[in-house]
């Protein structure tokens, strides 16, 4: 399966997704998706962690290629 940049492939959750990069030895993508994702933020105040959820667009995920 020859991929390139700027082709439509799956994120992981599903969405269809922008190639942005591809490594040399064809084993990783990057992906852009332009849907929501959640995105988990840990933020430290005083002694004690909170933690807030927080959904973002275009997150890019690295996928390995069987």
């Amino acid at each position: 399966m020859e991929l390139k940049v700027g082709e439509i492939f799956e994120c992981p959750e599903g969405h269809e997704a922008t190639i942005v990069w591809i490594s040399e030895d064809k084993k990783v993508v990057a992906v852009r998706c332009p849907q929501k994702h959640l995105r988990k933020v840990v933020k430290v105040a005083s002694a004690r962690a909170k933690e807030r959820e927080i959904y973002v667009k275009n997150m890019v995920f690295l996928i390995e290629i069987q």
